[in-house]
C-alpha cells in the first residue's frame, strides 16, 4: 500500500497525522526562486491540512502538496497561528459574475458572442466578454469581492476577466475602459494572486485597493485618485499616483507629470435634515476655479446617481425629491480637466403633508352643472393632491379620482347624475406622506327625462290625455290653454297619473302640455304642446 494512503487511514476526525521525521526530507525549491505567486493562509484552531486541501485547492493537487512545498516534516507542529504558503494557480479559481446593481438612463449590454445590444436591467449579471455602453445613462457595478465601479454617461466598458479564487477571498478582475469616465473604489485586495486592473487604449491602471477615478479619449487615459496609490503606466512608462494627484499618460508624450488635484470644497450652507422643499446647498469658490461637477444619490455613492452636472458656481437647489436620505456630493474641476476631492453631505428628507383647505364648491351646495370644478388651497409647500369623489361619508364608493398633480382644481373624471355626493381632497408630500381635507356634501340637479303627449281619446265633450310616465317624476303638471305658446293659461291641474280627461267646447281650438316634477335634484320643461278639438 502507498505511504500516502496509510497516512490518510491514520487521519481521524480531522485530527493530524504524524509524518516520520525523513518522509518528505527533500524540499522544493523556494518560491521566490521559481518566481511562484504564493497565497499565505494563517492556520486557525480547529484547522487541519486535509479539510484545508479540500476547501482551497484545485483537483490536481491534495494536502500532501500543501505539506511537501512547506517543508512540514510533522504536522502536529501545525498549530493556530501558522502561516501555510499555497502557489496561486494551485488553488481552485470559477468565473464569479458582476451585477448591475444600479442602472438609469439608456444603458445597453452586449453580451459575448452576440452582435447586438439590449437594454440593461437592474441586478443582471455581468459576465467576461459582456460590454456596456452607457449613452444618456449610468450603471454601478459590485463585483465578487464587493468592490465598486460607476460607469458614466457615454462610456463603454468591457469585463475580460472575473475570477475568484475559491473560498481564499481573493480575486482578479480585469476590465477595458474603452471610452469615457468611471470612479471606482477597490476592496483592499488580499493575496498577491489578487489583481484589480483597468485597461485603456493608451494606458493600464493597477490597484490594490484604493479609489479613482479614470477617463479616455482618443488621445489620453487621465488618472485621479481619491484614496490609497494607483500603479499607471502603459508600454514604455510606469508612474506611482497617490491620494489627491493626478496624471494623464498619452501616446506621443513623454514621461508624465503629477499633478495635485484640487482641494475638497469648503461648505457655505449646508443642511442635513429638511421637512420642505426646495433646498440650497452652497460652497465657497476656490481661485482659479470655473467649473464645479455636481452629482446626487439615492442613500449613498453606491446608490442610484440620480443627478449630475457641471456647473459654473458650486450651489445647487435640490426640488421634486421623495422622502428619503440622499447623498450630495460637489468637488472642484480645474483648468486642465481634472476633478478635486469630493465634499458630500447626507441630506434627510422628511416632508409632511398638510391638509388642504376646501374653497369651491360650499358645503351641501346645489349645483345644476354635472362637471363641477372644485378647488382647494395648500397648507404646505411642494405637495401634490387629488380630488376624490363618493356616494357615502366614509369615502367606501369613491366613483372619482384625479390624477395627483401640483394643481388646486380638478373635475370629475365623468358626468355626474343627479344625487348627492362627498368630496375632499388628498394631499401627498415625500412621495409617502399623505394628509385628506375636510368633508364636503354636495347636491347635482339634473333634468328630468321629458314627457310628452301620447295620445288624445275624444268622448262627448271630453279629452282623455295620456303621457309617457317617468320614475324620478313625483307628480305631473297638466295645463290647458287657447294659444300655442300658452300665454293664457285655461286650466292647470297636479296629477299622480299620467292621464287626465278634460271637458272642452266644442267647435273650439286648445292647446295642452305636460311636465313631470321631482324633488330638489331635478329640473324639468313643458313637453310641446298638443292641439285638442272636439267638433
Amino acid at each position: 500500500m502507498k505511504l500516502s494512503h496509510l497516512l490518510k487511514g491514520f487521519c481521524l476526525f480531522g485530527l493530524l497525522c504524524l509524518l516520520t521525521e525523513n518522509t518528505y526530507a527533500q524540499s522544493q525549491s523556494t518560491a521566490a526562486q521559481a518566481g511562484i505567486i504564493e497565497w499565505h493562509y494563517t492556520i486557525r484552531p480547529k484547522d487541519n491540512v486535509w479539510t484545508l486541501g479540500e476547501s482551497f485547492l484545485n483537483n490536481t493537487k491534495s494536502w500532501e502538496d500543501i505539506i511537501r512545498h512547506n517543508n512540514i516534516n510533522d504536522p502536529k507542529t501545525l498549530t493556530a497561528g501558522t502561516v501555510l504558503k499555497i502557489p496561486v494557480n494551485w488553488l481552485k479559481h470559477q468565473p464569479e459574475p458582476a451585477v448591475a446593481a444600479s442602472v438609469s438612463g439608456n444603458t445597453m449590454v452586449r453580451r459575448h458572442l452576440e452582435s447586438r445590444f439590449s437594454r440593461l436591467a437592474k441586478n443582471s449579471r455581468l459576465h467576461v466578454g459582456d460590454e456596456i455602453n452607457t449613452n444618456d445613462g449610468s450603471v454601478l457595478i459590485r463585483f465578487a469581492d464587493s468592490s465598486i465601479l460607476r460607469l458614466a454617461p457615454n462610456s463603454q466598458l468591457v469585463f475580460n476577466r472575473l475570477t475568484r479564487y475559491g473560498k481564499t477571498g481573493m480575486a482578479d478582475t480585469r476590465l477595458r475602459l474603452q471610452k469615457g469616465r468611471l470612479s471606482t473604489q477597490v476592496v483592499p485586495l488580499n493575496g498577491e494572486g489578487s489583481r484589480y486592473q483597468i485597461n485603456t487604449p493608451s494606458a493600464v491602471a493597477a490597484v490594490r485597493g484604493t479609489a479613482f477615478r479614470l477617463m479616455v479619449d482618443d488621445l489620453s487615459s487621465q488618472l485621479e485618485v481619491i484614496e490609497g496609490s494607483v500603479q499607471f503606466s502603459d508600454n514604455s512608462r510606469d508612474i506611482t499616483v497617490n491620494m489627491g494627484q493626478g496624471a494623464i499618460l498619452q501616446p506621443s508624450a513623454g514621461q508624465p507629470s503629477l499633478i495635485d488635484l484640487p482641494l475638497a470644497l469648503k461648505p457655505k450652507s449646508v443642511i442635513t435634515n429638511t421637512q420642505e422643499l426646495p433646498v440650497t446647498f452652497s460652497w465657497v469658490e476656490q481661485p482659479d476655479i470655473t467649473t464645479y461637477y455636481y452629482q446626487l444619490f439615492k442613500n449613498s455613492t453606491q446608490g442610484e446617481l440620480l443627478d449630475a452636472s457641471f456647473l459654473a458656481t458650486p450651489e445647487v437647489t435640490l426640488d421634486h425629491l421623495s422622502n428619503g436620505t440622499y447623498l450630495v456630493a460637489m468637488r472642484a474641476v480645474d483648468n486642465q480637466g481634472f476633478n478635486g476631492l469630493d465634499h458630500q453631505v447626507s441630506l434627510v428628507i422628511g416632508m409632511v403633508a398638510k391638509s388642504a383647505t376646501l374653497l369651491n364648491p360650499a358645503n351641501d351646495m346645489l349645483l345644476d352643472n354635472d362637471m363641477p370644478e372644485f378647488t382647494w388651497q395648500y397648507n404646505s409647500k411642494n405637495e401634490l393632491s387629488q380630488l376624490e369623489i363618493a356616494n357615502d361619508f366614509a369615502f367606501n364608493e369613491i366613483i372619482s379620482t384625479s390624477e395627483y398633480a401640483p394643481d388646486n382644481t380638478a373635475i370629475p373624471n365623468s358626468e355626474l347624475m343627479p344625487g348627492e355626493y362627498y368630496w375632499r381632497v388628498k394631499t401627498l408630500a415625500g412621495g409617502d406622506s399623505v394628509a385628506y381635507s375636510d368633508i364636503r356634501r354636495i347636491k347635482i340637479r339634473g333634468m328630468l327625462p321629458p314627457t310628452q303627449i301620447i295620445s288624445v281619446n275624444y268622448i262627448d265633450n271630453r279629452a282623455k290625455i295620456f303621457w309617457n310616465s317617468v320614475p324620478q317624476a313625483k307628480h305631473y303638471v297638466l295645463q290647458l290653454a287657447e294659444d300655442m305658446e300658452f300665454k293664457k293659461i285655461l286650466y292647470e291641474d297636479t296629477l299622480e297619473k299620467s292621464n287626465a280627461s278634460i271637458k272642452l267646447s266644442k267647435n273650439k281650438r286648445y292647446f295642452a302640455r305636460v311636465k313631470g316634477v321631482g324633488n330638489e335634484l331635478f329640473k324639468s320643461e313643458f313637453s310641446t304642446g298638443k292641439e285638442l278639438i272636439i267638433k
